[in-house]
């Protein structure tokens, strides 16, 4: 069984839009077309199970909208699940959070580089003891993102550094924690009380690089994901499965670890 703790869709009206801007910004074709159909399909085609929709509220103004369409995504099933996501500049974030839970969602995605704050400002602290303190996971995109090649908000060492302000929290530190900034994931964070999913990174790192991390972690903190519709999900399990680990790690990591951190039964 699989579970890919990290996708993408939008509504289908911007779809298009989203996709082809975010494709022209980042330099890089998208391997779907970034709606609800088209992810519920490619899992039927590889075999996912569940995937989980991380979306951003990139400005203030959209995080009614982007929470309102997430629970939506929830609600319709066929294997798709959603975090919420809240702008800590939005000035009704406190109640947002409240409403995410309530709504039945298991977390918000934070994206420092979209929303245009660093990950250890105080007041994305502030937003994520919140959302641990009403029992909801946060995953946080670390590392460089492709869209912004020059800007370092969301590090590995930034995520250290607030680490000891979260204690109890879960945190999910995306692409191994830190896309382009492994060495520094190695130095920083492993070992350290915190998710880190796999999106966007092996088959695009050393795969020496990569089992080490995956070795040298806790082997129940590491979720598979893959950033679809930036990464396909039957390439990025063709190169999870070559890597390749033991049988029972690798279960632990496609589906038994966010199985648990997700409520679903444990696939075992």
């Amino acid at each position: 069984m699989v579970i890919d703790f990290h996708t993408h869709i939008f509504p289908d009206p911007l779809a298009p839009r989203a996709v082809g801007a975010l494709e022209k910004s980042s330099h890089t074709k998208a391997a779907l077309g970034g709606t609800r159909q088209d992810l519920v399909d490619s899992m039927r085609k590889n075999g996912v199970d569940y995937s989980v929709n991380m979306p951003i509220a990139s400005r203030p103004d959209q995080t009614v909208s982007i929470n309102r369409f997430a629970c939506e995504v929830q609600q319709k099933g066929e294997g798709l699940l959603s975090f919420g996501s809240v702008h800590p500049s939005f000035d009704g974030w406190k109640q947002q959070l409240r409403e995410i839970r309530a709504a039945g969602l298991k977390g918000i995605k934070l994206h420092p580089d979209f929303q245009g704050v660093f990950l250890d400002d105080p007041s994305m602290v502030a937003v994520m003891w919140e959302a641990a303190d009403l029992g909801l996971m946060v995953l946080i995109h670390c590392g460089m993102d492709v869209s912004f090649p020059d800007l370092h908000r969301s590090t590995p060492e930034r995520l250290h550094r607030i680490l000891p302000q979260l204690k109890g929290a879960t945190i999910v530190a995306a692409h191994l924690g830190g896309f382009r900034y492994l060495d520094d994931v190695e130095k920083y964070l492993v070992g350290e009380d915190v998710y880190l999913d796999t999106s966007y990174t092996i088959g695009k790192a050393s795969e020496d690089q990569v089992r080490r991390i995956i070795g040298n972690h806790r082997s129940d903190r590491i979720l598979f994901g893959t950033d679809s519709p930036w990464e396909d999900q039957g390439e990025a399990l063709t190169h999870f499965k070559g890597l390749p680990l033991a049988p029972e790690l690798e279960h632990a990591i496609l589906y038994g670890n966010a199985a648990r951190l997700l409520g679903l039964a444990s696939g075992v």
